[in-house]
C-alpha cells in the first residue's frame, strides 16, 4: 500500500490485515532530504490505531565568497591563499560536515592545474546552529600563471560521505577571484639617444615599465644586451636591478656600461629584459626586432 501526506505532514493506511509490516518514506517533500529509516509495526486487532513520526531534514543550502586577502583581483606574483567563504542554511547542529572545494579555469570550464594536479582545499566542520559560514582555504603559486585568469571556486558539501549541496557556477562572480599576469616593456637609450660612437666607457640606460605588479613586494629586473648576442671581451653584457613596487604600475631604470673601443664595427645592441619574483621568472621582454 502506499499513501501521500497532506499538508499536515499526517498520512494513513486503512483496511490493513492482521500481521507485521514495514513503512518505509518513498520520496520525501520537496526541499527535504529522504528518510531512509524503516518503521515496523504490527497489526493484530480490528480498529487498531498505530502513529508513527517520520523525521526529514532540510536541503541544505550553501553560497560561496572567494577573495584572496579581501580582494576580487590579484597580480599573478605570489604564492597566495584563497578564502573561500562558504555560507550554509539548514544543517543539523552537532553533525559533521565536510566541504570540498575546487579551483576551476572560467575560460576552460574545468579544473585550474597547477604542476600536473588539480588544486582541491577541504574543511571539516560541525555547526553549532543550522545557519552559519565556514572558510575552505586554497594555496597556489600564482606566478606559474602565465595568462590572464578567473578562478572559480566549485564547493561541495557531504554528509556520512554523501553529496548533500553543490555550489558550482562557472559565471558566478562571487565564486571568482581574477588573475592578472605582469608585463614589462623597456625603452633602451645612451644619454637619452638611439646611437653611440664606440669609443671609450658606453652606458645604456633601460627604462623598464611595468604593470601589475603587487605593491610591497621585491622584485629583480635582469638586462642582457644581446646581438646573437652581444660579447665584449668575449663576455655577454648584463646588468640587473632590485626594488620594491611602490604602485601597481610604474618603472625602473637598469644601466649597463661597457667598454665601446671593444666594438669594431656597426653593431645593433637591443636589451632582453626578464622579471622575477623570488627568483621565480614572471615576465619577459626578448624581442630582437623591438627597435
Amino acid at each position: 500500500l502506499t499513501a501521500e501526506s497532506g499538508e499536515d505532514g499526517v498520512f494513513t493506511f486503512e483496511n490493513i490485515p492482521y500481521g507485521d509490516w514495514l513503512i518505509k518514506e518513498l520520496q520525501p517533500a520537496d526541499g527535504y532530504l529522504a528518510n531512509e529509516e524503516i518503521y515496523p509495526v504490527r497489526i493484530s486487532e480490528k480498529g487498531q490505531t498505530i502513529g508513527i513520526t517520520v523525521v526529514n531534514d532540510r536541503i541544505p543550502e550553501i553560497g560561496t565568497q572567494a577573495t584572496v586577502d579581501g580582494e576580487k583581483e590579484i597580480c599573478a606574483t605570489e604564492v597566495f591563499t584563497l578564502t573561500d567563504t562558504v555560507s550554509y542554511s539548514h544543517l543539523i547542529p552537532g553533525k559533521e560536515y565536510v566541504l570540498v572545494g575546487t579551483l576551476m579555469d572560467k575560460s576552460t570550464g574545468k579544473a585550474f592545474i597547477e604542476n600536473g594536479n588539480a588544486v582541491t582545499a577541504e574543511t571539516v566542520f560541525t555547526p553549532e546552529t543550522p545557519n552559519g559560514t565556514v572558510t575552505v582555504s586554497f594555496t597556489f603559486d600564482s606566478r606559474l600563471i602565465k595568462e590572464n585568469t578567473s578562478l572559480v571556486v566549485f564547493e561541495t558539501l557531504y554528509k556520512d560521505g554523501k553529496e548533500l549541496a553543490v555550489h558550482a557556477d562557472i559565471e558566478d562572480e562571487d565564486q571568482t577571484v581574477k588573475v592578472t599576469v605582469p608585463e614589462i616593456g623597456t625603452k633602451a637609450t645612451v644619454n637619452g639617444e638611439k646611437s653611440a660612437t664606440a669609443k671609450g666607457d658606453i652606458t645604456i640606460e633601460d627604462t623598464v615599465s611595468y604593470k601589475n605588479l603587487t605593491v610591497g613586494k621585491e622584485y629583480t629586473v635582469k638586462d642582457k644586451a644581446t646581438c646573437k648576442p652581444f660579447l665584449v671581451n668575449g663576455k655577454e653584457v648584463t646588468s640587473e636591478v632590485t626594488f620594491t613596487a611602490e604602485k601597481k604600475d610604474g618603472e625602473i631604470t637598469v644601466r649597463f656600461t661597457f667598454d665601446g673601443s671593444a666594438v669594431t664595427k656597426q653593431t645593433d645592441i637591443v636589451v632582453f629584459e626578464t622579471l622575477y619574483r623570488d627568483g621565480v621568472e614572471i615576465a619577459v621582454h626578448a624581442d630582437i626586432e623591438d627597435g
